[in-house]
């Protein structure tokens, strides 16, 4: 349904930020930054480091990183055929009393409090409330990759795990949606993946307990007319962002916006943003 109301331009009013810690700083692809309770970065080391100790040792981090996961090996194989050395791989998990698992239920439950209070009748919105989740590791964790990829996307096999729907939930996430859904909000789905990935995204979703409606799901596709203005080579802020500024022409009012990264939640058209906690991987 299509609605003709006037918008003002929003920027971000609120971000809550929360990470591990314990981490320290986080293993990046292509650098280091891990989001803190202060709502801010760590600082990456160096580009160039004169000395060894700017640099955390990479194999503390994964250390580190699989501590707070809670790592567990489970009874899945990998869905790439003949890769590597021609073995299925268990894969591994995340636990689900870990130090993650905890920290991104808490979110989801301050999440929760808020949008409850936003969807009191006395609340006004400048349009049909809505709210924004990304997908990898804000709805759906890619733990399990990360570890079978030992921290290195590749493509293929990345898409081979998406295409498989082999990802779990963000703890807390799905409940958090579902309670959304039952306040009256709209839910839309955000997310870098290309629009190859579709029907694994969509089978995904589903599959582990998210409402989907196809129509609200956006992947990333620089064809979009809002997207003019930096087709073909559009950052990820400024795709996401002018897709939410399209999603808000179109009526609504997106009350929170989740992602896992601070690109997700720049530039404005969010009336508060939501940082979900991921040390595997940095996207700018």
């Amino acid at each position: 349904m299509k609605f003709s109301l006037h918008h003002v331009r929003r920027t971000r009013t609120a971000t809550v930020a929360v990470a591990s810690a314990a981490v320290g700083m986080a293993l990046t692809v292509p650098g280091l930054a891990l989001a803190t309770n202060s709502g801010q970065s760590v600082a990456p080391p160096p580009a160039v480091p004169t000395s060894a100790d700017q640099i955390q040792n990479i194999d503390q981090v994964k250390t580190a990183i699989k501590g707070y996961y809670g790592d567990t090996t489970t009874s899945a194989v990998d869905p790439v055929p003949n890769d590597i050395d021609g073995k299925d791989f268990a894969l591994h998990a995340f636990s689900a009393d870990s130090n993650y698992a905890h920290e991104v239920e808490g979110i989801a439950a301050d999440a929760g409090k808020y949008l409850g209070k936003q969807a009191k009748p006395h609340k006004k919105h400048d349009g049909t409330k809505a709210i924004l989740f990304d997908i990898d590791d804000t709805t759906l964790n890619t733990y399990n990759y990360e570890i079978y990829s030992n921290f290195v996307y590749n493509p293929t096999t990345n898409a081979a795990f998406v295409n498989a729907a082999a990802f779990p939930a963000v703890p807390g996430m799905v409940d958090l949606e579902q309670e959304a859904i039952k306040e009256g909000y709209t839910v839309f789905f955000l997310t870098g993946r290309p629009a190859a990935q579709l029907a694994g995204t969509l089978t995904n979703l589903t599959n582990v307990g998210y409402s989907v409606d196809q129509d609200n799901v956006y992947l990333k596709d620089q064809t979009k007319p809002w997207l003019a203005d930096c087709a073909p080579s559009c950052t990820t802020i400024q795709y996401k962002s002018l897709t939410r500024k399209y999603i808000e022409s179109q009526g609504y009012d997106i009350v929170a916006n989740f992602g896992d990264q601070f690109s997700d939640l720049t530039g404005g058209y969010a009336d508060k943003t939501y940082k979900i906690p991921n040390p595997m991987y940095y996207l700018p």
